[in-house]
């Protein structure tokens, strides 16, 4: 391996761990698809290492968030079980399918991230008060205006269904399930986008662990392509966390919905031998 291809994929680790940490997407979603339909790393061991850098990535990032209060411990635990439970399933798939087919599934889920947005083009209101039998209302600073934002997350049951989609393609693509999981937490239950970013970017890291393991016992890691982008993922991590509780929302959104457009082109058109960026 050339130092030039060590270069881009700390790079990409860098950008990956930036952009996912602003949108509570754990990096992964970026990096796998830039490693494996621009660099050329073989997909699988960019699952592998998008899924260990992911871990990091939420290390790194929720720390931030957490120091600003904008973590939901509480509803963060209740998804967390059926998301770490689809994401055991998902890795196994990664295991036996088809490089192409899982080529074509990642960039149909970018593709269907980005019609989620587009259908909610400035995220769901959130709900401020009113019936809570979970105990799952939260609150936090506003970091661009004054006060403090208090809201009650809605439709739990439904949110805990939906979370496995977010498990299933985080266990098969390597991305941590920040892709499905913030747009389910602010579309669905209510949850305000900046709280679902911080919330997402602290659930991932151990959804991402748990497929991590799966894919380090079934010799999918290559040392080569994880460690220069963890190197990248240190710097990003906490770069994403902290601008993206300055950056206005409706920028991260576009910036989120252009870059989920072009990977999942990329991504589709590679798995079907049409074109690639390489």
């Amino acid at each position: 391996m050339s130092i030039w291809l060590i270069a881009a994929i700390a790079f990409t680790g860098f950008l990956g761990a930036g952009m996912g940490t602003m949108v509570g997407m754990g990096g992964g979603t970026f990096m796998v698809p830039v490693l494996a339909v621009v660099l050329g790393v073989d997909l699988r061991a960019a699952i592998a290492a998008g899924a260990i850098c992911v871990v990091l990535n939420s290390l790194q990032g929720s720390s931030v968030y957490l120091k600003q209060g904008m973590v939901n411990l509480k509803l963060a635990m209740v998804l967390q079980i059926s998301t770490v439970i689809a994401a055991v399933v998902g890795a196994l798939v990664v295991i036996f399918a088809p490089v192409n087919a899982l080529k074509v599934v990642f960039g149909m889920v970018l593709v269907l991230t980005v019609v989620a947005m587009v259908l909610q083009p400035k995220g769901r209101k959130s709900v401020a008060s009113g019936p809570d039998p979970f105990g799952l209302e939260a609150s936090y600073d506003r970091p661009s205006a004054p006060g403090t934002r208090h809201y009650v997350p809605q439709k739990v049951r439904s949110g805990i269904g939906l979370n496995s989609l977010a498990g299933l393609t985080a266990g098969m693509l390597g991305i941590g399930g920040g892709a499905v999981q913030v747009p389910i937490m602010n579309s669905v239950m209510r949850v305000p986008l900046r709280a679902a970013v911080a919330t997402s970017t602290f659930m991932v890291g151990l959804t991402a662990l748990v497929s991590a393991l799966i894919y380090t016992g079934s010799g999918l890691v290559d040392a080569a392509v994880t460690v220069p982008a963890m190197a990248g993922i240190v710097v990003g991590a906490q770069m994403g966390s902290t601008v993206g509780t300055k950056v206005p929302v409706d920028t991260i959104r576009m910036m989120l919905i252009v870059v989920l457009v072009v990977l999942g082109a990329a991504m589709v058109g590679d798995g079907f031998g049409v074109w690639s960026l390489r």
